[in-house]
């Protein structure tokens, strides 16, 4: 293994993770204050971590970590996170088109082994499905009257004022190019911090950036799946994106292997460091 090209991508992923902080920066300082940017990173990266225990739980602790450190609602916030997330939803989005685009063919195959259309037709053709959709649209309609009436209906529906209010930052962003820009670039470094890697092994360095980004995008599908980072999902979509490509299944999973657990180290010991300094320099800052 050339090692250099497994820590290059990492400084890589942290710089995608700093956009991010800034990015999510632009949201939050509409809501009425300028929150501070190292607070932001630190939460951004210790939400990494957290995911590591509890699937998307990071997500929550974030906005809470922001809330604690700079005082900022954490349903508003909540409210930045969702539009955040969102533009991360349409921008992957077009990744995953282009790619189709460019190779069709080995995404089709890559499909086809993995039974991701039959899996998805069998989930909307499944009448449980629709019974539960149904189910949930009918029965507040139903019980409006009664669930009005309720402290619970009161303090739900403060809770979504303020996410609707922090949805609206995004009406009241100043560079709405730049927010434009951070979005794409946070996805260009999630490519080369992918890609990069191929360089680390002999038998992954020809390989070209087309097949690299087949292998990230089925990477990414893997990381959405609910478990602590992806763990198994992404492994296997890679694997198997690479072993289509024409790598050998062991070396697939040997690079699988070292390319997801160097980075997992890398978010697991930032994130618990970006806790402790958040606390330190926090706690500092208010007894002086």
């Amino acid at each position: 293994v050339r090692i250099i090209w497994i820590i290059i991508p990492l400084f890589i992923a942290l710089l995608s993770h700093f956009l991010r902080a800034v990015r999510w920066k632009m949201l939050i300082d509409p809501l009425g204050k300028e929150v501070n940017l190292w607070n932001v990173y630190g939460a951004v990266m210790a939400g990494y971590c957290i995911n590591y225990a509890v699937p998307r739980a990071g997500e929550i602790a974030r906005c809470g970590l922001v809330k604690k450190y700079e005082g900022v609602p954490f349903t508003e916030l909540l409210g930045t996170l969702i539009v955040d997330r969102s533009v991360d939803i349409i921008v992957e989005g077009f990744v995953i088109l282009l790619t189709i685009v460019l190779q069709y063919s080995e995404i089709m195959q890559l499909a086809e082994q993995y039974h991701l259309i039959e899996g998805a037709i069998g989930l909307l053709s499944n009448p449980i499905t629709w019974i539960i959709i149904v189910s949930l649209i009918a029965l507040p309609l139903l019980f409006r009257k009664a669930i009005k009436n309720t402290k619970i209906y009161a303090k739900i529906k403060e809770m979504l004022s303020n996410v609707v209010n922090g949805l609206k930052s995004v009406l009241k962003l100043e560079h709405k190019g730049l927010f434009i820009l951070y979005s794409i670039l946070i996805f260009v470094c999630y490519y080369f911090m992918f890609y990069l890697c191929f360089f680390a092994f002999d038998y992954t360095e020809n390989l070209s950036m087309l097949c690299g980004l087949s292998a990230f995008v089925m990477g990414s599908l893997g990381i959405i799946a609910p478990v602590q980072g992806g763990l198994g999902a992404w492994h296997v979509l890679v694997i198997g994106t690479l072993v289509t490509y024409g790598v050998f299944e062991d070396q697939a999973c040997s690079f699988a292997l070292l390319v997801h657990g160097s980075q997992t180290l890398m978010l697991l010991s930032v994130g618990i460091l970006a806790m402790a300094l958040m606390f330190y320099f926090n706690k500092k800052k208010t007894n002086a």
